[in-house]
């Protein structure tokens, strides 16, 4: 971090220049200019991140200098130091976003602790700039597989608001609207010829997309992904009906599609075309359908377009949903999710007491899946099922014995799992402190503390003080003035030494900080 200190009193610079340890709170280049002429032609030379100014200056006052500084360098954070307290100034620092607005004369710990929160305040705006770039440009660069990816969730029944939904399609740019009326058209590829290798398949997939797609371009909106069978889905998307009123319907665009795969890639594809619903109310149905056509109807044969019938009496479910609703159990317990996954297996017993109460039949189908989930959580954590008794028969007698067992596996894990995290936390403020007791006469600045753990310095230091109760410039000083009262006491070393070897490279300051903790100077304790 770059600091320039602007004030038209020479000597309150150079006290501020050289008597402070502004390393310890992350500068790294400090710089002073006397009026702000000078400041702005130091900035135009190399732009400084934070910037202290007085107000009151001869020519520039220290307000139309932060203007300026705003206008053409808007990320560099100021700070205003003054002996005038009245309240005008204020306002007009707030008018140019101010972080602080300081009265002289200013205690050197108070300085220096609002410009360690001002650098934190402009390295917590930078990493959120810069997740914000990378998340732009991640969503950009996979924006293919965060299509198909959201295609699939919907699909398989995961629920969605209405908004949030649309933000998403916008966001990806998918060319289909909440309410639109869409229908499916569900394409399984079969290489009969066995012209293709298994690496090839992908490849396939991608230029049977292609040809579909073109062919869907001149009348309909579409929206594909590979589902988990590895069938080809398109939502088709009818509102543009207006625009091409000599369209050509699906079963024609379908049966073409089918003739052009043949002919160019040499495959074998059968189609299955759905009628239209309302998305994505209608989607999860139509897709289910769909799936089953290909299993029950199309079976071995192949090379065929098959309509679904407008008319169509849907099925009882006679499954427990929530099993397999996402998120699914296992996914929550993998994330470490534990409310998520407690809200999950109430969802899951109150499904069964409305929809199934008394069936031990459905009450077996929730003890496999949740014996199978927690049974994969323990295995990734390198733990044994015999540890949770897990490789035993169950014999619950009702939905009350499943429960009390279920949330009783969850409530183990977690406890176990945030032991786990504790004791990784404690042995990262170890591996701090040894750090720091090791370092002291050198950096300790966090962010190099941050570099040896390889953490961002925002987690340090919160893990830090969550473990300790104190921050680390807290344990820092303690752990200087302990050293210092041996040094004193037990060596030989004079006081600039002494300084040195705390890290204190002023010892003028040394003896100003000593003084403060213990009531006397150095000397004063040494005698």
């Amino acid at each position: 971090m770059k600091l320039l200190i602007v004030d038209d009193e020479e000597h309150l610079v150079e006290s501020m220049t050289e008597s402070l340890p502004w390393s310890t709170v992350g500068i790294t280049s400090l710089s002073a200019a006397y009026s702000g002429k000078q400041a702005l032609g130091i900035m135009e030379q190399e732009p400084a991140d934070l910037v202290i100014t007085d107000v009151r200056m001869p020519g520039m006052s220290g307000i139309e200098l932060i203007g300026e500084i705003k206008r053409r360098w808007p990320r560099t954070v100021c700070m205003l130091l003054t002996g005038h307290a009245e309240f005008e100034y204020a306002q007009e620092g707030l008018k140019h976003k101010v972080s602080h607005y300081l009265l002289k004369p200013v205690k050197d710990e108070e300085l220096l602790a609002n410009v360690k929160e001002a650098i934190d305040g402009w390295l917590a705006e930078q990493e959120q700039m810069r997740t914000l770039v990378q998340s732009q440009a991640m969503v950009h660069r996979n924006r293919p597989i965060l299509r198909a990816n959201l295609l699939n969730n919907l699909i398989q029944g995961r629920p969605w608001h209405d908004r949030k939904l649309a933000e998403e399609l916008a966001l990806y740019d998918i060319p289909v609207r909440v309410g639109d009326e869409t229908s499916l058209m569900l394409i399984r590829m079969e290489d009969r010829e066995q012209r293709y290798g298994i690496s090839d398949v992908p490849v396939m997939a991608f230029a049977v997309t292609n040809i579909v797609e073109e062919l869907l371009g001149d009348g309909y909106g579409s929206w594909s992904c590979e589902d988990l069978y590895g069938h080809l889905l398109f939502v088709v998307d009818h509102n543009l009906e207006k625009e091409h009123p000599q369209r050509q319907e699906l079963e024609r665009l379908a049966d073409e599609a089918r003739r052009i795969v043949s002919r160019l890639l040499r495959l074998t594809v059968s189609i299955v075309v759905s009628p239209a619903g309302v998305f994505p109310d209608s989607l999860e149905e139509l897709y289910q359908r769909c799936v089953a056509t290909i299993r029950s109807q199309i079976g071995a044969d192949s090379d065929v377009v098959v309509r679904l019938s407008e008319d169509h009496e849907k099925a009882a479910p006679h499954i427990v949903a929530s099993l397999y609703t996402p998120p699914l159990f296992a996914h929550l317990l993998e994330a470490g999710n534990w409310s998520a996954a407690r809200e999950k297996l109430e969802e899951i017993f109150r499904e069964w007491r409305a929809q199934y109460s008394g069936s031990g039949e459905h009450l077996s189908e929730i003890d496999y899946a949740l014996k199978a989930a927690f049974s994969y959580f323990v295995h990734k954590n390198g733990r044994l099922l015999a540890d949770y008794r897990l490789n035993q028969a169950s014999d619950f007698k009702g939905i009350g014995e499943l429960a009390y067992w279920a949330f009783g596996m969850l409530d183990k894990l977690q406890e176990e799992m945030n032991t786990e995290m504790s004791e990784s936390r404690h042995s990262l403020v170890n591996q701090i402190q040894r750090f720091l007791q090791t370092h002291l006469s050198e950096d300790v600045s966090l962010q190099a503390i941050a570099d040896h753990v390889y953490m961002h310095p925002t987690h340090v230091s919160k893990v830090f003080k969550k473990e300790t109760g104190e921050n680390i410039s807290e344990y820092v000083l303690r752990l200087r003035m302990d050293k210092a009262v041996f040094l004193l006491k037990e060596s030989k070393y004079k006081i600039y030494e002494v300084a040195g070897l705390l890290g204190y490279k002023n010892p003028t300051y040394f003896i100003k900080v000593f003084k403060d903790h213990f009531g006397v100077t150095p000397q004063e304790f040494r005698e």
